[in-house]
């Protein structure tokens, strides 16, 4: 239930303010100057410029950099029609993006103007995910705002420290369609929200190059790539990874695709597989898991992506394609760019890049915070 605290004030310091007026929804610790009283984790709090200008209204975060999170830019009251509200306008962009079905990622957090929530539909069923107090609070409204407003009877909702619990029946297994492909997984035993939704709208890059090929789907995880691989005719697919429950699922999306005989699955990481490969493929998808998960991490995980990278150069055919991907935000573009040339030159292969990619647009970027830009999906041509 919502709190019964007041809602606090926190005065930024001077010249603190300008990156949150032009649209952040984050206010650092060292950005404020006074806050009164001093609110719970979670509890609500309104952001005023050193000139006592409103700026905003979010929730507050007791440990990290991060103080507070901006929902939104008026003195609103999270009720049931704010919920309501942010929830429908947000499902008409799915709707509009992806008529007619019902998988998708609902809620992008700051981009949604619900910021640290993340909610994806999968037909009946949907998963919320997310760590403040404040979404707990309000959950009786989150989830009857994504009932009243959807197909939905079950929410699975996860929040760290927190046991994972359903509002409704429930699910043992989901199981759904995207596009013209067959999916499912057990929300208990799966990563996160379920699917990595974020390649959504990239998975497809594959199948021109899939006819009579010999695709290695590294990072296979649920096998996303690997079926839309078999839908362009790819004679055989490698499916790797480290986790036996990914390739359980991987295996059980082939066979519900009808192409299970086209599968080969490996449990191992992608780089003992392509160091000892004894023979070349014609397609190669890296999808790793962040690297980077912060600034400190960046070094190693250049020098990671760089020898996932070499190896997967060295191990495809003349004018093959390498898809290969960053989720990590910290190694932007840029960063990325100069890691595939290093691949490169280490390899000694000439590399053309035919698409360079970002997340699903279910996935929104919001101009004002480059965090919400985060993926980098890539295909290469390599000669």
């Amino acid at each position: 239930m919502p709190s019964d605290h007041p809602i606090s004030a926190a005065t930024m310091k001077p010249g603190e303010d300008r990156r949150v007026l032009r649209g952040h929804r984050w206010v650092y610790r060292n950005e404020i100057h006074a806050i009164t009283p001093v609110p719970p984790d979670g509890g609500l709090v309104d952001i005023y410029s050193a000139e006592k200008r409103f700026i905003g209204r979010g929730y507050y975060q007791q440990s990290g950099g991060i103080a507070a999170r901006i929902f939104s830019s008026h003195q609103e009251t999270p009720d049931r029609s704010f919920w309501e509200k942010r929830l429908r306008r947000a499902l008409a962009l799915r709707e509009t993006l992806y008529p007619g079905e019902a998988v998708y990622r609902w809620i992008f957090g700051e981009s949604d103007q619900l910021p640290g929530l993340i909610v994806d539909r999968y037909g009946d069923m949907a998963v919320a995910e997310f760590e403040s107090p404040f979404y707990r609070q309000h959950l009786e409204h989150l989830v009857e705002a994504i009932r009243s407003l959807s197909a939905v009877c079950s929410v699975y909702v996860r929040q760290r420290n927190h046991a994972p619990e359903w509002y409704g029946p429930p699910v043992e297994r989901v199981t759904f369609s995207i596009g013209n492909l067959w999916g499912s997984f057990q929300p208990e035993r799966t990563q996160k929200t379920g699917l990595f939704l974020d390649q959504r709208s990239n998975w497809p890059l594959i199948r021109p190059f899939s006819a009579g090929a010999a695709v290695l789907d590294g990072h296979c995880y649920h096998g996303w790539w690997g079926l839309h691989a078999a839908l362009g005719g790819a004679v055989t697919i490698t499916a790797c990874d480290t986790s036996s429950a990914a390739l359980e699922q991987a295996r059980e999306n082939a066979r519900l695709n009808g192409v299970e005989d086209r599968f080969q699955f490996e449990e191992c990481p992608v780089e003992t597989l392509l160091a000892n490969a004894s023979r070349q493929f014609d397609v190669i998808v890296l999808d790793p898991p962040a690297l980077a998960k912060n600034r400190t991490h960046v070094k190693p995980a250049m020098n990671r992506y760089i020898e996932i990278n070499t190896l997967a150069l060295r191990n495809l055919r003349p004018d093959g394609i390498l898809i290969t991907a960053s989720c990590s935000h910290f190694v932007d573009d840029h960063l990325f760019e100069e890691i595939l040339k290093r691949a490169a030159y280490k390899a000694r292969r000439r590399v053309s890049v035919l698409a360079w990619r970002g997340a699903s647009p279910d996935h929104p970027v919001l101009l004002a915070m480059p965090e919400t830009s985060y993926l980098k999906c890539v295909m290469l041509r390599v000669e």
